[in-house]
């Protein structure tokens, strides 16, 4: 028992430096819809609250009933217009963000969505996540499937991996931002998200957004 109680100490000491340099943001006032409303197959299988995925906490919003996400085709009235959030974070020294991402349908073409870091002192970087590549359709069926699984490896570099399966179909995956050496010593102020796709196209799903002090 002795052995067993040292062995759990060591775990959670060694565990404790890890996530204390995690950061959750709360996107509920920024959630528009819930599981159920914005992405309906399966719906009910879909998480909500703290979840921990690859190493990462993540707080996603809401309830079986309230607001979980930000849907894009949500924000846009279920039209063709262009959407956007900012989600503040006021962090400094944030070396890599992590956010749980997927589309309502996919295309492969370029320039239907960007994710912008802004920080202090003129810190600032966009990317252009690609379907097929850094992001998917949340469902598996005749749109985008296809990511790029693997880590990052190198400043400015970008990668996303499988988190959640439902084993029925839908997902959630996670995409990994590290972010350039301008960052270095500065805040991340904000995070926007810019949606220019449509109805049968693509629009993107946010469920949650990590922060980290920490490498990937």
């Amino acid at each position: 028992m002795k052995v067993h109680f040292f062995w759990l100490v060591m775990f959670v000491v060694t565990l404790a430096p890890a996530m204390a340099q995690q950061h959750p943001i709360n996107i509920s006032a920024k959630a528009n819809a819930n599981w159920c409303t914005g992405s309906p197959i399966n719906c009910a299988t879909m998480p909500f609250g703290t979840q921990h995925y690859d190493g990462v906490t993540f707080q996603i919003p809401g309830t079986s009933t309230t607001h979980n996400a930000w849907f894009a085709d949500v924000a846009a009235s279920f039209g063709s217009s262009k959407v956007s959030i900012t989600i503040p974070v006021n962090i400094a020294n944030v070396k890599t963000v992590y956010t749980l991402m997927n589309t309502d349908w996919g295309s492969t073409a370029k320039g239907l969505l960007s994710i912008t870091f802004t920080g202090t002192n003129g810190a600032t970087w966009t990317y252009d996540p690609i379907g097929n590549l850094n992001v998917r359709d949340y469902n598996n069926g005749s749109y985008t499937n296809g990511i790029a699984c693997a880590l990052p490896n190198g400043p400015e570099t970008t990668a996303t991996v499988t988190a959640f399966k439902n084993n029925k179909g839908q997902r959630l995956d996670m995409q990994i931002y590290q972010l350039p050496v301008t960052f270095a010593g500065q805040t991340l102020v904000s995070i926007t998200i810019t949606d220019t796709g449509n109805q049968g196209v693509q629009r993107a799903i946010l469920a949650a957004l990590t922060v980290s002090t920490a490498a990937p």
